[in-house]
């Protein structure tokens, strides 16, 4: 009698235990369940996977979604991405008719979303780049966006694993309540750019508050560049990127970072966001060896190697100066020291543990993914085609990568501030 009671109580501790660790974790996705599956008419399929460079919508009909038991009318699906157009798997722009319900293990709870992307992820070398970059970022408090790993079908049949991410446009202003939202381009241009119904001002006045950010950098210096910049961007926020961009060896951010207006400290300010997590760990940044891409606030600027790049601005702590404010930070001696502060304060903050619970999680995410064949052999369609084997070892690369990145940032840290 007593065996059984022990026994009982035993089964009960376990029970326990599993309904705790269901509250407070989020199992990752089991391949072939709640899968995203399009569904298109046949020609349309086949446009989808055989057309190349071409951004589109797909009309008449437009494509319905099967997902999670339930059937939903899509509003506006769209072909996008710029690169990524050249391959088989296609990214998707998605806009649906109501909103559909994904978990959130933030927020340990379902959130509705109504406009969402799916990255195909052709560059991104055994699908963890962006599940490493989104964690950094989230860890550093500039990822706020719903995003998860999943697997898309087109017709019933899988395209194999993407990255859903909340469209960024449509979160900051329907719940960050942005009346303004702007991508950049290559020097500054707006790349692409959303103004709410009912903003707090003109277009007009938006956009030239984004043009007044490269009108004034070549007007001053020292703490009166600094005070001008934070009239119109949240230079704490920018600064954080940059620090988590030169801890990944992000190389292509120019054109992949988000605006939007928000209120701070009684400003209307914009805050920062990054985007389109692509290139990282690169060997050097996108300036280098090509002749277009630095911006021309201050004349034409050609790096034919990092050497040309130290011999302009000096051995910076920034992976990349092609932008013109970027290259300001990097050659104002205050603008340098007050990024130092903020990159000091994230480096500290994203520490040894965070570091493995970032890779930790990225493993739960993918991992289950693997197990499934027909969804990894989706991959010989990408830049580089994995495999379980290739995924476990990139990622414990990647882990000892940014561990000793980290480390060597700090002794720069310690050597480069107020000196």
């Amino acid at each position: 009698m007593k065996i059984k009671l022990l026994a009982h109580m035993h089964l009960v501790v376990l029970i326990a235990f599993s309904v705790q660790a269901c509250v407070r974790h989020y199992e990752a996705p089991v391949p072939g369940e709640d899968v995203f599956d399009f569904i298109v008419t046949e020609s349309q399929r086949v446009n989808i996977n055989e057309s190349r460079g071409l951004q589109y919508e797909v009309t008449d009909p437009v494509p319905e979604l099967h997902f999670a038991g339930d059937i939903f009318t899509i509003d506006r699906f769209e072909i996008r991405g710029d690169n990524t157009l050249n391959f088989s798997r296609k990214g998707f722009g998605v806009n649906m008719d109501r909103k559909i319900s994904v978990y959130s293990p933030e927020e340990q709870a379902f959130i509705k979303i109504e406009e969402f992307k799916m990255l195909s992820l052709v560059y991104d070398y055994t699908y963890i780049e962006n599940s490493i970059a989104t964690g950094l970022f989230k860890e550093a408090g500039i990822w706020p966006v719903h995003s998860f790993f999943t697997e898309v079908w087109l017709n019933d049949q899988t395209q194999g694993l993407y990255l859903f991410i909340e469209d960024p446009f449509e979160y900051f202003m329907e719940k960050e309540n942005a009346s303004f939202v702007v991508r950049r381009g290559y020097d500054h241009v707006k790349k692409s750019y959303s103004i709410s119904p009912a903003p707090l001002h003109s277009y007009e006045y938006y956009s030239g508050r984004f043009r007044n950010i490269y009108l004034n950098l070549p007007l001053y210096s020292g703490r009166q560049m600094y005070d001008t910049l934070s009239v119109y961007i949240d230079m704490e926020q920018y600064f954080t990127k940059l620090s988590i961009d030169l801890l990944l060896k992000n190389g292509d951010y120019t054109d992949e970072v988000i605006f939007y207006s928000k209120v701070k400290n009684g400003n209307e300010i914009f805050g920062v966001f990054p985007w389109d997590l692509d290139d990282i760990f690169a060997d050097q940044p996108h300036e280098i060896g090509i002749d277009w891409g630095a911006g021309t606030v201050f004349g034409t600027r050609v790096y034919n190697t990092m050497e040309d790049v130290i011999a302009d601005v000096g051995s910076v702590l920034l992976f990349s100066i092609e932008d013109d404010l970027d290259y300001k930070i990097a050659g104002d001696s205050l603008l340098y020291q007050e990024y130092l502060k903020t990159l000091r304060t994230v480096i500290e903050k994203v520490d040894l543990t965070a570091i493995d619970r970032i890779f930790d999680n990225t493993f739960e995410q993918i991992g289950s993914f693997y197990s499934d064949d027909a969804i990894i052999q989706q991959s010989q369609f990408d830049v580089d085609e994995t495999d379980y084997n290739i995924f476990v070892t990139n990622l414990a690369e990647k882990r000892q990568l940014i561990k000793e990145r980290r480390n060597w940032i700090l002794q720069e840290l310690d050597m480069q501030q107020n000196r």
